[in-house]
């Protein structure tokens, strides 16, 4: 009789269904007898990629070199896109990556066992391909990228472009999802324009097969669709303020979409939703909307007594979704740990990192120090929630995350530059977003960006701390806009500076100047 594994060691799909998880004697390969039995794809089957550690470039990898015939140059150019899919090892590996680390955070668009199988059987269109790979690509230390992973995402985005354009008005569910991820790896490398018009094209083909109506399709084909228009909106929201301008309103109400919970869809069980973290997600989409607008409001000459009741009005609908929380999805070490032991932990965390960034968003403009207003403690309590739930376990890594731990980091500078808050925790949680922006580096170029507006930041507040929270056209950027590089128009960085308002200042200005310093050499 087969020895059952420990939960710790059992596969996916036998935690999400409380099932032992019995090994085959005999086979090799690793799958358990409740996959083999049911013809899905065991997760232990792949064990020894997902174990696999992300390090930085220039650490050597303990891969297998890899077959010569096999590797071709990112730069070599191809009148065949198709022939620059790498070999099936690192192809898995490379789709490992992309649901480990990227899928379910920043969009959600596939069922993970469905398209490993699909990928195995030759059915996912070569375009869709391309568009995952180059989002994991970087993520990759096989030597089969010869220490230049970003190179291959690069081409594999082109060959996913050229691939896409052919079907430019075919619309189909594989065109919306790789418009979506070609759109995220745009937004990675800083290209916030192009990366706008692949949302459109996303949202274009959305509309044209009217994703939101499922009425007479599959468990499956209905959820896919759900979660693609979800992601559709999600992407929409986040590239309109890249581009600084409002966002429309989407066709249908995310939040009337009857998403199945994470671990039933994973497992294809019709069950009525208890605790979704994406359908929670989607109460929120229009609240990021409407917080938009207001701070475009207030960047182009509204003032604050004529928005405090919108500001107002948006910081209930936020208290009553947080409230509303199944118990389960609050935010606590252990309810993480749960979603984490379930595959989910970083869905779990792009949820609570959304909602934080919402508020500190919206209680941004009560920094300013003329305004005197007690909301801008409630900005850095949500400012330091950012930090403390980027931290949790390396989890949350895609681009977007570098533009959110600046916008907190910001926040964090008030606290160490003019006070009125926890110094020493705004001190550790402003070290602690650096070291994490240093990471994000290495896989994405647009952090550079990023961190270049915080130090264009920084330059303003050594030149007149009293006045670099004022909320106006440069600063209402800083805060919107993902790619945006922002020079020193408000102000010299060379000009004299004005006396800081605490003892603790001169310190604390010149641990940030080192921070900023190690991170943007």
């Amino acid at each position: 009789m087969s020895e059952k594994r420990g939960r710790s060691s059992a596969c996916r799909n036998c935690r999400i269904r409380k099932r032992k998880c019995l090994p085959i004697l005999g086979d090799g390969s690793g799958c358990c007898q409740l996959c083999r039995d049911q013809t899905l794809p065991c997760s232990l089957t792949v064990s020894s990629i997902k174990n696999r550690r992300i390090v930085s470039a220039n650490e050597h990898s303990s891969s297998a070199a890899p077959n010569p015939k096999h590797i071709t140059s990112p730069s070599q150019q191809l009148d065949d896109p198709a022939s620059l899919i790498p070999p099936k090892s690192v192809l898995d590996e490379l789709v490992d990556l992309y649901f480990r680390l990227i899928h379910d955070g920043p969009h959600t668009l596939f069922h993970e066992p469905t398209f490993v199988s699909n990928l195995a059987s030759n059915l996912v269109p070569p375009g869709l391909v391309f568009a995952v790979i180059a989002l994991a690509a970087r993520f990759s230390t096989n030597e089969y990228f010869h220490d230049n992973p970003q190179g291959y995402a690069t081409k594999y985005a082109a060959a996913a472009l050229e691939l896409l354009q052919k079907e430019m008005v075919r619309p189909s569910l594989e065109t919306v999802q790789g418009y979506i991820l070609i759109s995220q790896h745009l937004g990675g490398e800083g290209d916030a324009k192009a990366k706008h018009i692949c949302t459109g094209l996303a949202r274009l083909h959305c509309q044209s097969l009217r994703l939101w109506e499922t009425e007479g399709l599959s468990l499956l084909d209905q959820e896919l669709r759900r979660r693609t228009y979800l992601s559709v909106v999600i992407t929409g929201k986040w590239s309109s303020a890249d581009m600084s301008v409002a966002p429309v309103r989407a066709e249908y109400p995310p939040e009337n979409l009857l998403l199945l919970d994470e671990e039933d869809f994973l497992a294809l069980r019709l069950k009525l939703p208890r605790h979704g973290i994406w359908a929670q997600m989607a109460k929120t989409i229009d609240l990021f909307r409407e917080i938009l607008d207001v701070i475009i409001r207030l960047g182009t000459g509204g003032t604050l007594a004529t928005q405090i009741g919108e500001v107002n009005r948006l910081a209930d609908r936020l208290d009553r979704w947080e409230y509303e929380l199944p118990r389960v999805l609050k935010y606590s070490s252990e309810n993480f740990e749960y979603f984490q032991g379930i595959g989910f932990g970083k869905t779990f965390l792009a949820m609570h990192i959304g909602y934080h960034h919402y508020r500190q968003l919206l209680y941004f403009p009560f920094l300013d120090p003329r305004n005197d207003d007690p909301l801008a403690f409630e900005c850095k309590k949500h400012a330091m929630m950012v930090s403390e739930i980027a931290s949790r376990g390396g989890e949350l890594v895609y681009y977007i995350i570098g533009h959110i731990l600046v916008v907190s980091s910001s926040v964090h500078l008030h606290t160490l530059l003019l006070g009125g808050g926890d110094v020493d925790k705004a001190r550790i949680y402003l070290l602690s977003n650096f070291d994490i922006l240093m990471r994000l580096k290495k896989y994405w170029p647009v952090i550079d960006s990023a961190v270049g507006r915080l130090r264009s930041f920084q330059n303003h507040c050594r030149v007149s701390p009293l006045k670099s929270f004022l909320l106006d056209d440069w600063m209402w950027k800083f805060l919107m806009e993902q790619s945006a590089v922002l020079g020193e128009e408000r102000g010299s960085k060379n000009a004299a500076r004005e006396p800081l308002v605490n003892d603790e200042d001169m310190s604390n200005d010149a641990l940030v100047e080192s921070a900023l310093s190690w991170l943007l050499d």
